[in-house]
């Protein structure tokens, strides 16, 4: 049941330990045989072990692991940020921590924060610098530097303080600064510490687990897995818990869940890698043997790539459920035309650990302006648009212009102007012209909201309101501005985009679809069919990481998390459009790994001939008038439009 190194971990006992478990080794299966081994052979009790994991679901898993092998709880299991939370409930009193302290959610924090700000004089654009300084002095403990960010981080634990709250960070500071002066108690309380996922603690998290250990601590991690750097987490503690405690060190390299070929180009990247801990780290070995290999396709854009998927995983569905297969994407934007090439298809697909494109709030805002300029009556727009373009117009002032409106929102915004402020009226004059200029030229609307845009100032605007990750958001702008350019060409109309939009967001989540994820989001799971789209400089590695060797480094490891997700089949696309080149790590992959035999992009066998009538799922029926390469000219009696093949069928 265990394999020779999986069952020296189990029975290793007496000195610290270090498992350094490769992905898809077993290792969450050998840390509950550990459990079970410490509870029934060497007679620890349940309640005197403390399992520290990074998400509720791992922690989850392992105590329904332990259940089934011994019926009883673990109490000390859970997240970091839960042992903190028992620890200072029981134990806060100590350093000051009134145990009836409250939590402080996200969403709070930020408004608290803005708050001080306010108070103090500061701009609120400030607010990204104070909560990246916020962390650096909790997760990373960084020591206090002068000068106003000390001043607004200090004036945030009063205010914390005087309310009785803590947020997430100071829970992991409050812990650590418990321990500090009363770790004797709690490191003679627990009897063994085990870790999951260790690559991705920070520097806070280490400290406490310092300050809890003796020799009985078992962490597990697999530096190659550490992606979130970004959020402080340090895989150079790997480094730190071997000089500190000097562990045994013991390598789970054989991999339960992807076929051999898989594994050979797993393998082949982290060959490739510049990172200290590669001595460490143990190249997989495959169990599963597998004819299959990862196939590599090159596209001419964008559009070709993401119908091809859709029309190969249409395809695979006569092997695999749709729950079975999934799309892994770098960064957000490029979720958006493989929704609509699913969606086109008929394949069901959800989106996951992300809002899917079109109700994304930066899309939703630039869709407003559209929907308004097609629609005047539409309320609920012509609201979001005044927001937007920051008119200074909240609920009692609209409900000036409201006594105007007689079906056309823009009308009744002119006959108000009198009633409204100068700067009111002054924005809103604006703002209605920008709206009236869109509306006499909805025969190019791309070109006419990016006028409108620039002249609202959105940019500014979603800089001002979205500092944490402006630069995603503005990556789904463009996206999106891209697709109106694309639909545009097809010879769409505004009200048909509109109309397009409306089928793709009101689209169920069955319960059995194709996932569409980022990289990130996939960590910890695993998927029969993988498809990695869009492997291109500047994207994966990301554009901003090709300077910094650390950081490319992060993306070399993002890329082999995204390859162990496959357990049967890997797909690898990229496209040529715009002189884009293929990602670096493609060329640390050898020819001899991978299928290649289609690596231009072979006619789809669709079998479409002029004269064929074929059904879209937007246009319903039509009648092929032409074909030039993927597109066909579709005559649908009310309109001719031309779209590309993998989004028609055979009727």
């Amino acid at each position: 049941m265990l394999n020779p190194s999986q069952e020296k971990a189990v029975k290793h006992f007496g000195k610290p330990l270090l498992i350094v478990a490769g992905a898809g080794s077993g290792k969450t299966k050998t840390l509950a045989y550990k459990l079970e081994y410490l509870v029934g052979q060497r007679c620890i009790r349940q309640d005197r072990v403390l399992v520290l994991t990074f998400t509720n679901k791992s922690a989850r898993e392992i105590k329904e692991r332990i259940l089934k092998i011994t019926d009883e709880d673990i109490p000390w299991a859970g997240t970091f940020h839960s042992f903190a939370l028992k620890l200072l409930k029981q134990d806060g009193y100590r350093i000051g921590i009134s145990p009836s302290f409250g939590i402080l959610d996200e969403e709070d924090r930020k408004k608290l924060l803005k708050s001080i700000l306010k108070q103090m004089g500061i701009e609120k654009e400030y607010l990204y610098k104070v909560e990246n300084y916020i962390f650096s002095r909790c997760e990373d403990l960084k020591p206090p530097k002068d000068g106003l960010l000390e001043e607004v981080y200090q004036a945030y634990r009063e205010a914390l303080k005087s309310a009785n709250l803590l947020d997430f960070s100071q829970m992991l500071l409050g812990a650590y600064e418990l321990l500090k002066d009363h770790s004797r108690r709690w490191r003679d309380f627990f009897d063994f510490i085990m870790v999951d996922e260790f690559q991705d603690t920070n520097t806070v998290q280490y400290e406490i687990l310092k300050l809890l250990a003796k020799e009985n601590i078992c962490v597990v991690g697999d530096p190659n897995q550490c992606i979130y750097e970004w959020r402080y987490a340090r895989p150079d503690n790997l480094f730190k818990f071997k000089e500190d405690f000097d562990p045994d060190v013991i390598k789970l390299e054989y991999n339960y869940r992807s076929g051999k070929y898989i594994i050979y180009v797993a393998n082949a990247v982290l060959s490739a890698s510049r990172a200290k801990w590669k001595d460490i780290v143990p190249e997989l070995k495959a169990v599963r043997d597998s004819k299959e290999k990862p196939v590599v396709r090159r596209f001419s854009n964008e559009l070709e790539e993401s119908a091809w998927v859709a029309q190969e995983i249409k395809r695979l569905l006569s092997r695999f459920n749709p729950s079975d297969i999934a799309i892994l994407v770098r960064t957000g934007y490029l979720t958006d035309t493989f929704e609509r090439a699913l969606f086109n298809a008929g394949v069901p697909y959800k989106t996951v650990g992300t809002v899917r494109f079109f109700e994304r709030a930066e899309v939703k805002d630039a869709l407003a302006f559209l929907r308004i300029a097609v629609n005047p009556s539409d309320e609920l727009s012509f609201k979001r648009c005044l927001e937007v373009a920051r008119t200074g117009i909240g609920s009692k002032s609209f409900e000036k212009i409201r006594r105007y409106y007689q079906g056309d929102w823009l009308l009744a915004g002119v006959k108000a102007l009198k009633d409204l402020s100068d700067e009111q009226k002054h924005r809103l004059y604006k703002l209605i012209t920008e709206l009236s200029k869109l509306m006499k030229s909805t025969d190019n609307y791309p070109t006419a909201l990016k006028e409108l845009l620039k002249s609202v100032d959105y940019e500014e605007h979603m800089h001002a309101r979205y500092q944490k990750d402006y630069q995603e958001r503005k990556e789904n702008l463009e996206e999106f501005l891209r697709f109106l350019e694309e639909k545009k060409r097809e010879g769409s109309t505004l009200s048909e985009v509109l109309q397009e939009v409306s089928l793709i967001s009101q689209e169920e989540e069955g319960s059995s679809a194709v996932s569409i994820m980022t990289i990130h989001a996939s960590k910890g799971l695993e998927f029969s069919v993988v498809f990695l789209p869009r492997l291109e400089e500047g994207i994966l590695p990301h554009e901003k990481s090709t300077k910094d060797i650390q950081e490319l480094e992060e993306e070399r490891r993002l890329f082999y998390v995204a390859i162990t997700r496959a357990k049967d089949m890997l797909y690898m696309t990229y496209t040529k459009e715009k002189a884009k080149k293929p990602s670096r790590f493609l060329s640390d992959i050898p020819k001899e790994f991978l299928d290649l035999s289609a690596y231009k992009v072979p006619k789809p066998m669709h079998g479409i001939k002029v004269g064929d009538t074929v059904m879209h799922r937007i246009f319903g029926k039509g009648r092929v008038l032409a074909l030039e390469d993927e597109r066909a000219k579709v005559d649908f009696g009310d309109k001719v439009k031309t779209i590309h093949i993998a989004f028609l069928e055979v009727v």
